[in-house]
């Protein structure tokens, strides 16, 4: 699952990085940042503790999210800027999702054209980016679509099933508002999945800054907010690179309820809609990471291939199930580990073997 940081440049998106990332990495003050930054971060769990406790696993191995850092999205109107933009966001569309990172500090470390922070402003000219963005690809692709149906090309069929869903999305998208408004079909949704419209993709809106969301801040925008918060990411990459034991007195001193670590990854899954189910035994305790509604067969794919391809049945309890009877055994003796098919809705929090031929 790959999650993006978007924000302007000097928006202090590689400090939330870090403020998230087992791993920082080097911040120059005052230099702009060049290169993306990628870093899988482990997604912590009290009942994969739980579970450790109770199995004694040989290995134990946490859910992860990949987290891209790339450089913040240059906020002037020249040719240059422009070209860097382009590129910039069309490298970006392949994500899964995106935290939207806003200035919410003071410093004199970048030469800003306000030196105050403006949160509702830079989030005005970042929404004017992604929707124009979308915009461009949607009638760039209608106006190729129109002429080869209009010239019967080979592809004239599909081409026209393509155009019909296209300009079910254009009319929203030329209006100035999302992609995400308009309803689609299974079917409807695979043809625009190519396009990954930013408009129709999850995002996080995150303050970076010591105060909290202005009331109302990404209301009524073209992008849908599923979550909005806010960090000093500054303290929180502090906390990050200290040793685990002086953590508490630290959070402690500044206020801080939740590391950011957690606070940002359980955002991403409630804005993604993202779920976790578990795989359990002596060798290895193991967290897996599928999105809401996704079936058995798709969650035996995501332990192997295999898996998928030869499934028979999934063997499942729910986690609460399990510690509440204390232990596989003791749950099958109860008559709580059940058969489910390949269209089996997994749960949150369910445990799962995989029967398969293969």
């Amino acid at each position: 699952m790959q999650i993006a940081l978007l924000g302007l440049a000097g928006a202090g998106k590689t400090t939330v990085f870090n403020a998230v990332a087992d791993t920082p990495v080097a911040v120059v003050p005052g230099a702009l940042q060049t290169e993306t930054h990628v870093q899988v971060v482990k997604v912590r769990d009290p009942r994969m503790e739980r579970l450790r406790e109770m199995f004694d696993p040989k290995k134990f191995t946490l859910a992860g999210l990949e987290i891209h850092d790339p450089p913040g999205v240059p906020p002037g109107d020249e040719a240059g800027d422009r070209e860097k933009r382009t590129r910039l966001l069309g490298a970006l569309r392949e994500a899964d999702g995106y935290v939207l990172v806003l200035r919410g500090f003071a410093t004199d470390a970048y030469a800003y054209d306000r030196a105050l922070p403006d949160p509702r402003a830079d989030l005005d000219r970042l929404m004017v980016e992604l929707h124009m963005s979308d915009l461009a690809v949607a009638q760039a692709r209608a106006e190729k679509l129109r002429d080869n149906v209009k010239k019967r090309a080979k592809s004239a069929e599909q081409d026209e099933r393509e155009l019909v869903v296209l300009e079910k999305l254009l009319p929203p998208l030329e209006e100035g508002r999302g992609a995400h408004e308009i309803a689609l079909t299974p079917d409807e949704e695979k043809r625009m999945r190519g396009f990954q419209f930013f408009t129709r993709k999850p995002f996080v809106l995150l303050v970076n800054g010591p105060g909290g969301v202005p009331e109302g801040l990404g209301r009524g925008l073209p992008v849908p907010f599923h979550e909005r918060l806010a960090l000093d990411a500054t303290l929180d990459a502090e906390l990050r690179a200290m040793a685990p034991e002086d953590r508490p007195a630290f959070m402690a001193e500044f206020g801080i309820e939740e590391p950011a670590a957690d606070k940002v990854v359980h955002a991403i899954y409630r804005a993604v809609g993202l779920r976790s189910f578990f795989t359990v035994g002596e060798d290895e305790v193991r967290a897996w990471t599928i999105r809401a509604g996704d079936d058995a067969v798709t969650a035996a794919g995501k332990i192997h291939t295999d898996l998928a391809k030869g499934f028979v049945r999934a063997e499942v309890c729910h986690y609460e199930e399990l510690t509440a009877a204390g232990g596989m055994k003791e749950t099958k003796a109860k008559g709580l580990l059940r058969l489910e098919p390949k269209d089996y809705v997994v749960k949150d929090g369910d445990i799962v073997h995989i029967r398969s031929t293969v």
